[in-house]
């Protein structure tokens, strides 16, 4: 029995009703995204439900019994929403998706909840069709609890039951310490700036409409062409069309309300790239320009592109600062004409995105210059922090606590040189390391567009510092992209002693018989 308002339930038993399905789905890092299947856009609960007839989902059913109560989304890639690259990313793995019903012609009656879950295994078609089920709560009940007895150890390196110290917390001020407690400190810097690139969806961006829709003519009579010259990709491209001394056309980008206070704090700027050449014996000269509009669609300024006239496709770019209060970009292509009857500027396969400086920077593994500092003298830490000593084996005096350094598990890596999007180089400090000690391993991304994921290491070359993963990241690495990286445990004993000095928390059964002493007789041959 679903409960829901008493305005809701009479619209229910009515003869005729109005419903509309909703689904919320939340990322793992708080990203979340709103969808309808109305023909229109709804507002509930203070947010703002896109309708996308490219959604679509299997029926619910519910029963009393607690068989899993899976379905399946299908839809298609939609750059505005959820992309290809952020599916292969693994950014919505485990994403929490709630679906319900609201009234559109009055969602102030609430909400019937059909179902909670979250995302499963998501399959990518050749079509640009992303298709996953939906694990309901019931899937939870599927999963076996409990261990067996193993040769090998049942716990992860690092975990609460392994106790090694592989991402010790940072130490506090004032707290108490006791022997054999692990920390880290921050001795150096670690901040890196980042700038996120966020593209804005620019309509018919290469012609291939075979037409200007989605673009307001201005000046002049732009048009499309597909020879004379060919175009760069595809059937066509954007031509200054025939006697104009000036064309000029130009689409209206939105700027997401997310990003508003990030424009208002002069963190942002704007980027267009596109093609561009023009015939070779006119040599008509064109640009792309940006005119910032605010909420109700005055000009706060423009930013004039420069002028150029290739005469072969190149690519050309133009970026600027997007002034505090602006709310839409006018993205505008200027073509003028220098010789000739004709305004041959050419355009091809434009795109627009911005750049949003982060207003704080990152912090890295780095600032601990691979060190960890274990409590030798049970102790209070001072209100101020002392200069650490780095040195391994040296002992820091801290308020009344003694910590001694050494060298962490966890080491800080900054790329060099890139292969493909698993196999990569970089300069990274271990000195107990030889070749595969990160084989196994877990690697972290601090920085760079796979920032915040981790993966298995496959491999670890310590001649060439060459790194190889289990499988390749979702985006692109990119040299100077910084990661912190730990070793692998293949979790037997011997590894447990030799490498880790960590035999009393050894979770597995090394010395129980296996099933051949088990199912052995004297005298068996």
């Amino acid at each position: 029995m679903k409960s829901t308002s008493a305005a809701l339930a009479a619209h229910l038993a009515g003869p005729v009703t109005t419903l509309a399905t909703c689904w919320r789905i939340s990322r793992v890092d708080g990203k979340e995204f709103f969808f309808t299947d109305h023909d229109r856009d709804l507002s509930f609960e203070g947010n703002v439900y896109k309708a996308s007839s490219g959604y679509s989902r299997t029926a619910i059913a519910n029963d009393a019994s607690l068989s899993v109560d899976n379905l399946d989304v299908e839809g298609v890639f939609d750059s505005a929403a959820i992309t290809e690259e952020e599916l292969r990313a693994g950014l919505f793995d485990q994403a929490e998706v709630r679906i319900f019903l609201v009234n559109w012609a009055d969602p102030a009656m609430g909400a019937l909840r059909m179902r909670r879950g979250w995302f499963g295994e998501v399959v990518l078609t050749e079509q640009g069709i992303f298709r996953t089920e939906l694990r309901g709560m019931t899937q939870a009940l599927q999963q076996r609890i409990g261990e067996l007895y193993s040769p090998e150890c049942r716990a992860d390196l690092g975990d609460h039951r392994c106790k090694v110290p592989v991402n010790p917390p940072e130490i506090a001020r004032s707290t108490a310490y006791s022997v054999g407690d692990v920390v880290r400190v921050r001795t150096a810097s670690g901040y890196v700036s980042e700038t996120e690139t966020i593209a804005l969806s620019v309509v018919n961006p290469g012609a291939e409409a075979g037409n200007t829709n989605g673009w307001t003519i201005t000046d002049g009579g732009f048009t499309v062409r597909s020879s004379d010259p060919t175009p760069y990709t595809g059937s066509y491209y954007f031509y200054g069309g025939p006697s104009n001394a000036l064309a000029r056309m130009h689409q209206d980008l939105v700027i997401p309300i997310a990003l508003h206070e990030s424009v208002d704090a002069a963190l942002v700027r704007v980027e267009a790239k596109w093609q561009q050449r023009t015939y070779a014996s006119n040599n008509d000269p064109g640009a792309v320009d940006f005119i910032f509009l605010d909420d109700m669609g005055a000009v706060l300024s423009t930013s004039a592109g420069t002028l150029a006239a290739p005469t072969s496709w190149i690519l050309r770019s133009h970026i600027a600062d997007v002034p505090a209060n602006t709310r839409s970009i006018r993205l505008r292509l200027r073509s003028e004409r220098a010789a000739g009857s004709n305004n041959d500027g050419y355009f091809d396969d434009i795109s627009c995105g911005l750049l949003v400086d982060q207003e704080t920077q990152t912090l890295t593994s780095a600032a601990y210059e691979n060190r960890v500092y274990r409590c030798v003298t049970a102790g209070t830490t001072a209100a101020e922090p002392p200069i650490f000593d780095t040195t391994v084996g040296a002992q820091t005096t801290d308020g009344g606590a003694v910590f001694e350094a050494e060298e962490a598990w966890s080491r800080s890596g900054i790329v060099t040189t890139v292969i493909d999007r698993a196999v990569f180089n970089a300069t990274l400090d271990e000195p107990r390391a030889v070749d595969d000690w990160f084989a196994g391993g877990v690697l972290t991304w601090e920085t760079g567009a796979n920032a915040g994921r981790s993966i298995e290491v496959k491999g670890w070359t310590q001649g060439n510092g060459q790194l190889e993963l289990f499988l390749p990241m979702g985006y692109a690495i990119e040299p100077g992209d910084a990661f912190r990286v730990h070793p692998g445990c293949d979790k037997r004993l011997d590894t447990c002693i030799d490498r880790f000095a960590n035999v009393l928390n050894f979770r597995g059964e090394p010395y129980v018989p296996g099933q051949d002493a088990m199912m052995s007789y004297p005298d068996a041959r």
